[in-house]
């Protein structure tokens, strides 16, 4: 149930990025001044590296804030400039540009939410940050193409973010801050011994477990993450609200019409502080929609045209009622 209109205020505000890319929001004077940074692999740039690489680093940093000389030639000046920008972002504060530097220089800007088929500068200004970041099957195409979606679906799974394959907010800040970068090698894990303890005996407490049904209704939602809405669609990769929660609780034995008013009056009532992984929840008066709940306050629905099956929050619709079967 998200509002289109501020989408697409968003692509709209978003950066003037093509094959040559300005990465933040300049004054009009000038953004005539583009950067050159479409490249298929980038290099780490270090004091004394040349070439139209050092160059783009040198244009990205100036247009990030950071004092730099345009010319191809990168200096100790430029370097340190470039160990200020990684301080910036909460990265180690060293002279040299390399994956997460690319990848977050090419991402600064607005944070605009980009779906499978939308185009444009910003989708080109994703396309590279991702490729700096070690998505290299991303190319230029200034389309969110399946390759596109592949690669934000991995970078939010390091993330430990919702997989949708929506570039959203959270995505492009993780990328602005050069957090996505694959093969990045990590500080070696020292073990401390292990000092044993006593055992002490306790009371078992009883655990609270998620319904097998509820689980198997849920999981199969979570599988349909990111496929297309369609009215009428019930699988197998487009879905309206209905459609989804019908065919999830097929898996599990239980027989929904494909309406959210006449599922309403299946199973039994269950207040909004009750709910369990796998509830139907109900939304607006009639009511006129549903989703499963997914736990902390989230559903998994099939919104309305143009935006996939996705997690939302329970208090941004009108609470209706809840049902377990």
């Amino acid at each position: 149930m998200g509002n289109i209109g501020k989408r697409a205020a968003a692509l709209v505000a978003g950066l003037a990025i093509t094959t040559t890319t300005a990465v933040t929001a300049v004054p009009p004077a000038e953004a005539a001044t583009a950067c050159t940074t479409a490249f298929t692999k980038y290099a780490s740039i270090k004091q004394g590296s040349t070439g139209a690489q050092a160059e783009a680093v040198e244009c990205l940093l100036d247009r990030a804030g950071f004092t730099t000389t345009v010319d191809g030639s990168f200096s100790a000046a430029d370097a340190a400039a470039t160990a200020k920008f990684r301080a910036s972002i909460g990265l180690s504060a060293i002279p040299v540009a390399g994956q997460r530097a690319w990848s977050a220089l090419l991402a600064q800007g607005t944070t605009p939410e980009l779906v499978k088929g939308d185009k444009g500068d910003d989708v080109v200004r994703l396309q590279q940050s991702l490729r700096a970041a070690g998505y290299a099957k991303v190319a230029d195409t200034a389309t969110v193409d399946a390759a596109t979606v592949t690669a934000v679906k991995a970078a939010q799974k390091l993330r430990h973010l919702a997989r949708t394959g929506i570039a959203d907010a959270s995505l492009w800040t993780a990328l602005q801050k050069g957090k996505v970068a694959v093969g990045v090698a990590k500080k070696p894990v020292v073990k401390k011994p292990v000092v044993k303890k006593p055992v002490i005996k306790k009371k078992k407490k009883k655990k609270h477990h998620v319904s097998s049904r509820g689980a198997k209704v849920l999981a199969f939602a979570r599988r349909q993450l990111g496929e297309a809405y369609r009215y009428g669609g019930a699988g197998p990769n487009r879905w309206d609200c209905s459609g989804l929660t019908m065919k999830a609780y097929r898996t599990v034995g239980v027989k929904l019409p494909h309406n959210a008013r006449s599922q309403f009056h299946r199973g039994h009532k269950v207040s909004r502080s009750h709910l369990k992984q796998g509830d139907l929840v109900f939304f607006y008066s009639a009511p006129s929609h549903v989703g499963i709940y997914a736990g902390n306050g989230k559903i998994i629905h099939a919104s309305r045209p143009g935006r996939p099956v996705a997690y939302i929050k329970i208090k941004y619709m009108p609470f209706k009622g809840a049902r377990r079967l």
